[in-house]
């Protein structure tokens, strides 16, 4: 019996209308890791369109239990800092847990800024399915939306990559630390120790209490976590879509082919072409509009988190500490830069895309087009003349100079630190 004859009669079980998996690409397809994290914690952020599968009861007490348990732990770590300062003692240590401080509230707020602006976010996919290219291959080959998949996955794997890396080691740094002295170095100093605050309501050293306790710790994590970057995931996902369409604008001007002086009614058919193409950059400006709206505070949060985060780990690192935690300093330190430079070059390449459409225009064949046509191609490249750009609020249009901003103010944070520490 042949191999190809085997081929066949499997495909034929299968069934002729059955299709190869991921045959076409969809949106869901650029939004699936930022959904992903946001399951795992219980949160759906926004409605799926065509369906009626509403989350269980299951899926919002798991949301309910990882809210209370993240914030159980954030209030131990705020009375810790509070006790420590007022006994005027382990600085260093509040100083670390002032870090987790800031993460884990930051976390909360972007989790609160999606259950916030559900419906917006809910409308801005819509939106984003209704200028998607349709599942056909000619469309698709057009935008090239392959390409651009293969990037917006490539930036938020790494990215959602990095920062499980940071949640991970530092959940298990602490136990497999005292496991490795207490069973196999078999040390008589092997002490437990939890991942974020030593400060709780109950002793755990040296008890069964002490595994809760961890897992406890551990899970506000990466709920934290979760809520953290899952915000950053969707905004390059959406961002990435949006500098796609610009893209396909900007190439579909550039080949425009003028018919004014080819072909008998060639000036109406010009106009009518043209006319769609000035309806959907209206399309693409307004996912921008929305897109500002509804991530705007996540993007704010996001540079004073991580500008506080920044000068409080180079603070630690600066006055000398173990070799393992500097190593997890360090970890912090790359994950909050690596964040914020994500963000400003994301915004840089979407001006960059939104510019393009007045080069597009002028590369146009204007001159043979009709005196109407052209007068809209004017009204086109003065409406592109404006930056496109991914906005925190209305306190800062984000390029990649705003990179450098924030460097200079994280260390003008870390020099107060450090002048108030001496």
């Amino acid at each position: 019996m042949s191999v190809k004859f085997l081929k066949e009669k499997i495909f034929s079980r299968r069934g002729k209308s059955e299709k190869p998996k991921n045959a076409y690409i969809v949106i869901e397809d650029f939004m699936k890791l930022p959904v992903y994290f946001y399951h795992t914690i219980g949160l759906n952020p926004y409605e799926l369109t065509g369906t009626n599968n509403k989350p269980g009861i299951g899926f919002h007490i798991l949301f309910l239990l990882h809210m209370i348990n993240a914030n159980f732990v954030l209030a131990l770590e705020i009375f810790f800092v509070y006790v420590s300062f007022r006994n005027n003692e382990n600085f260093i240590e509040s100083c670390m847990v002032m870090s987790y401080i800031g993460f884990v509230i930051v976390g909360d707020l972007k989790i609160g800024a999606v259950l916030l602006q559900k419906q917006k976010l809910t409308n801005l996919v819509r939106q984003m399915e209704s200028v998607f290219p349709p599942a056909r291959q000619k469309e698709q080959e057009e935008y090239d939306v392959r390409r651009y998949l293969r990037r917006c996955l490539r930036y938020t794997k790494g990215f959602g990559g990095l920062y499980m890396t940071l949640v991970i080691t530092y959940n298990l740094f602490a136990i497999c630390q005292y496991s490795i002295q207490k069973w196999i170095l078999h040390s008589p100093h092997a002490k437990q120790t939890v991942p974020y605050v030593p400060l709780t309501p109950w002793t755990w050293q040296d008890n069964w209490k002490f595994y809760p306790t961890y897992l406890s710790q551990s899970m506000a994590g990466y709920t934290a976590t979760c809520g953290h970057i899952s915000a950053d995931l969707m905004i390059f996902a959406v961002a990435i879509q949006v500098i796609m369409h610009f893209d396909r604008l900007a190439k579909s001007l550039t080949e425009f082919s003028v018919r004014a002086q080819s072909e008998e009614d060639g000036a109406d058919k010009d106009l009518k072409q043209l006319q769609e193409l000035i309806a959907y950059h209206n399309k693409i400006l307004g996912l921008t509009d929305v897109m500002n709206e509804v991530f705007g505070l996540a993007l704010l949060l996001n540079f004073l988190a991580s500008s506080t985060l920044v000068c409080f780990v180079g603070f630690q690192i600066s006055i000398g500490i173990s070799p393992e935690m500097l190593a997890k300093l360090i970890l912090i330190l790359i994950s909050a830069n690596s964040e914020i430079y994500l963000i400003c070059n994301f915004s840089q390449m979407l001006i960059n895309a939104s510019g393009s459409i007045c080069y597009a225009v002028y590369d146009m064949n204007w001159s043979e087009a009709d005196p109407r046509f052209r007068k809209m191609l004017i009204v086109l490249a003065l409406r592109a003349q404006k930056p496109v750009c991914l906005t925190a609020t209305v306190f800062l249009d984000i390029s990649i100079e705003t990179m450098s901003i924030f460097l200079r103010m994280s260390y003008k944070f870390f020099c107060a630190i450090r002048t108030m520490y001496q």
